[in-house]
């Protein structure tokens, strides 16, 4: 285990910010992790072995939505960490609720995890890393956590399709200032349709709680797949998979799964997006990886990463976040 490292006061004003926020409102207050799951492990490289009968750590495990899918298919056992004492209450009541014994939840620092090395098989960050102040401070822990062989898998705001609403959070912050909940109400105020998409993505979603993580957020760093890539790199591990993918011809894999069409409402509102999408479903079975070609995914090169993460623009906030699996080496 790591020796515990002082944090700076600059990253522990965030750090305060931002548990402050969301344990005063959880996010999300709900979200059908079954919808983009199958999905989405298929395109990172994930198989079931991975993590059914496995230990599995969700770093900055939230309302524990996430924690409890693993939970409930197959995970032998399954660690959430996080530090937000509104999240961590409702991810226990749903444990509960759900009769989930293989799940536990602990309140624990990410940028000073004290968990053992090299002792989960299966660990992951989604939608976390990007609120620290300290990424890869927090997702050297990660790796460092889990055994080699095992998989790691990170999501994280993308530069390229997060910059419109990157704009909308600018003009939020200057007419709110320092003050989360005027920048909440400036955002309500200035950008209803936005919220409104966003409730409709997650079903039904408490807009209010949608508007403190889009507009009140104290904090957020924005990613490129390179970048991850060589966090990569630095912490030992390989390469496996990225949800979206990272080159043109992982897309026709993608959309021939069975999964995607439980996926489909990701394109709702982009008529345009989700005709190609059928076009490339409907000639993908002559082109492209064919089913026992993958996983894992070849590593992108640099031409089919900008090409992938500029079209990503094109869905906004559909895929505001990235996501990329490797396994460690060893």
């Amino acid at each position: 285990m790591t020796m515990r490292q002082e944090i700076s006061p600059e990253i522990k004003k965030i750090q305060e910010t931002v548990v402050g926020m969301y344990s005063e409102v959880p996010w999300p207050s709900h979200r059908d992790a079954d919808e983009e799951m199958g999905w989405r492990l298929k395109c990172l490289g994930v198989r079931p072995q991975d993590y059914q009968g496995k230990k599995v750590l969700d770093m900055g495990c939230g309302t524990g939505e996430y924690a409890l899918w693993y939970a409930q298919n197959g995970a032998a056992e399954v660690t959430g960490i996080d530090l937000s004492d509104g999240s961590l209450a409702l991810a226990e009541k749903r444990r509960q609720e759900a009769g989930l014994d293989n799940a536990r939840f602990q309140k624990m620092d990410i940028l000073n995890c004290e968990l053992p090395d090299n002792y989960f098989d299966y660990s992951y960050s989604v939608g976390v890393l990007h609120h620290t102040g300290d990424p890869l401070r927090g997702f050297a822990h990660l790796a460092r956590i889990t055994k080699p062989g095992g998989v790691v898998v990170v999501s994280l705001y993308s530069q390229y399709s997060r910059r419109i609403l990157r704009g909308k959070q600018t003009i939020c912050k200057w007419l709110g200032g320092d003050d989360i909940h005027k920048r909440v109400r400036w955002g309500e105020r200035l950008f209803p349709r936005t919220l409104k998409k966003l409730d409709a993505r997650y079903h039904g979603v408490n807009t209010k709680n949608i508007a403190y993580d889009i507009f009140g957020f104290p904090h957020e760093s924005l990613h490129t797949a390179g970048e991850v890539l060589r966090w990569f790199d630095q912490c030992g591990l390989e390469y496996i998979g990225a949800f979206a993918p990272l080159r043109v011809r992982d897309y026709f894999y993608a959309f021939r799964q069975p999964e995607y069409a439980r996926f489909r409402a990701t394109f709702d509102g982009f008529p345009v997006m989700r005709a190609v999408a059928d076009f490339m479903t409907g000639i993908s079975k002559d082109i492209g990886p064919k089913d026992d070609d993958v996983p894992p995914f070849p590593r992108p090169g640099a031409l089919s990463r900008a090409m992938s993460q500029s079209a990503w623009i094109l869905f906004g906030l559909r895929f505001n976040c990235f996501t990329m699996a490797a396994k460690k080496k060893g």
